[in-house]
């Protein structure tokens, strides 16, 4: 029997056609998964910042600070204790360096009528406390058929804020990364925020109190004669502040 020099060749040839494509394809699948992986990490690591101020952020937010003052049926007067809770609301209010205070009387309630009676003191006390007349806003609101609805004050201001702490995305008992973990930093963020005078001051800084001329002129001058411009040593009060040569 005669044979194919041809076909024999082709014969023996296909084997090893086909395992250079089981390589091929073994090799493509193989490098898919390295990537995959690659991509998998990444991924975890990109999950959050390592910085934690970018992690738990300070965010200005806009909210209202409110009182209520009680009205009776019957009353006639504020009490001390509200004259006190007005006066300290009205400091708080300069401090915050708001717009204006809505005073909010109740519409609709059995103490309507003495609740208008008493809103008029109210705003008195908030002028005696420093409050401009033009930063008052006399409002009413619906309070329903309430028996002793309060006589509300608010304004709004900006409060720092920080998103809730304690939240574990990850396994940290596996973290084989040498990161901080998520809830890093932000205890210390929440108390950076709460105690913080002025929210504004997070986004840009006050500007200089004006210079004390008179002191500078006075220094300038014992410069300009010789003589010393420094604090004087109380010597053996150590400890104390010294005195300031005027």
């Amino acid at each position: 029997m005669i044979v194919n020099r041809n076909e024999k060749s082709k014969k023996m040839t296909e084997p090893s056609q086909t395992r250079r494509k089981v390589a091929s394809r073994a090799l493509i699948l193989t490098l898919g998964a390295l990537a995959l992986v690659g991509c998998k990490k990444q991924t975890l690591r990109d999950a959050y910042p390592d910085e934690y101020t970018l992690r738990h952020p300070i965010t200005l937010q806009q909210s209202a600070s409110t009182i209520d003052i009680p009205v009776g049926v019957h009353s006639e007067n504020l009490t001390p204790s509200n004259v006190s809770a007005i006066h300290a609301y009205a400091r708080e209010f300069h401090l915050e360096r708001a717009a204006v205070i809505q005073l909010m009387v109740p519409s609709g309630s059995q103490n309507e009528s003495t609740a208008g009676y008493m809103s008029k003191k109210v705003r008195s006390e908030l002028l005696r406390s420093g409050v401009k007349s033009s930063q008052i806003d006399v409002i009413t609101y619906s309070a329903g058929n309430g028996i002793d609805a309060p006589i509300r004050l608010a304004y709004p201001k900006v409060e720092a804020k920080v998103s809730e702490c304690g939240l574990w995305p990850g396994d940290f008992g596996k973290q084989a990364s040498n990161r901080s973990y998520h809830n890093f930093g932000c205890a210390t963020q929440k108390n950076l925020a709460a105690s913080v005078a002025n929210p504004q001051d997070l986004i840009q800084p006050r500007g200089w109190d004006p210079r004390d001329s008179n002191r500078r002129s006075a220094q300038t001058e014992k410069y300009r004669t010789g003589e010393p411009t420094w604090s004087e040593d109380l010597g053996s009060n150590i400890g104390s502040s010294s005195e300031v040569k005027q």
